[in-house]
């Protein structure tokens, strides 16, 4: 091989270990603001990725950490309403206690028992047909529930009875305003007694009230009796709205019930015969 073409070969590689030389020296001397240039490439193609894999373990967790939070509230919502149920027994129990002058051990003993025998139920469906005439609770045999128990709002005002079909989970309730029902009431100032049905409608009326009657007015409250059976006495019901007279022997007396089926998301179930408790 000629000399020139040999100092010439020897040229190009010299040349090619000085350039690889640089290169490497360029990945290990820093920059003045602390990247070199291989650092730099590296991070500009990796720290996109990075940077979405960090932001979505971030949301991750706060999503986690936000729906703990949202459970532990609603848990903490679920036991309020539930203490607001039982306060609110017990203010209506007391409120007819001092009615009849019971006596402070008497009131006390029935605080007791209401406490330990009430049975807060979801309202979760309505009589497909007439809203008016049934309503469905998540609670069920499972839970201890009977036929006839009675069925209460938040107000402590009566909404109906449990009655048949009773499943596990979900049961029935008779509405008041169900034209099937019947309930023994007395009128505010108790000097007028009848039987309290339904309308399918979203009221009742007071059957059997003799067109001589005198001694009832709009605007009374209505009551339970106690003499039906079934529901004990005291037990808010309604109240009249109107008073007709027809040539019938009857008075139509129209009562509006205090329960607001609009409202009615939560009832009261007393698992123990009333009798005992009021």
């Amino acid at each position: 091989m000629p000399l020139f073409l040999k100092e010439r070969k020897s040229l190009v590689v010299l040349t090619a270990l000085i350039f690889f030389q640089l290169i490497l020296i360029s990945t290990q001397v820093p920059l003045g603001y602390g990247k070199n240039y291989f650092e730099r490439a590296v991070f500009s193609v990796f720290s996109p990725v990075q940077h979405g894999i960090l932001s979505l373990f971030r949301s991750i967790g706060e999503f986690w950490e936000n729906y703990f939070y949202l459970q532990n509230v609603q848990s903490q919502n679920r036991k309020m309403k539930d203490e607001m149920f039982f306060l609110r027994q017990e203010n209506n129990l007391l409120r007819n206690a001092l009615e009849n002058l019971r006596s402070a051990k008497e009131i006390e003993e029935s605080l007791l028992r209401l406490h330990e025998n009430i049975l807060v139920a979801q309202v979760i469906g309505f009589d497909a047909s007439n809203f008016y005439k049934s309503a469905v609770v998540n609670k069920g045999s499972l839970d201890g529930l009977r036929k006839d128990m009675i069925v209460l709002d938040k107000n402590g005002s009566l909404v109906g009875r449990i009655i048949n079909p009773i499943a596990l989970k979900e049961s029935r309730v008779q509405l008041i305003t169900d034209n099937e029902s019947g309930v023994g009431v007395f009128s505010q100032s108790k000097e007028v007694m009848g039987i309290l049905s339904g309308d399918d409608k979203g009221y009742c009326f007071l059957e059997y009230i003799h067109v001589t009657t005198e001694d009832i007015y709009e605007g009374e409250d209505i009551i339970t009796s106690g003499k039906d059976g079934l529901f004990p006495s005291g037990i808010k019901v309604g109240k009249i709205v109107s008073i007709t007279t027809s040539t019938s022997l009857f008075k139509q007396v129209k009562v509006e019930p205090y329960f607001d089926i609009r409202d009615l998301d939560q009832v009261a179930v007393i698992m123990r015969d009333p009798m005992e408790i009021f």
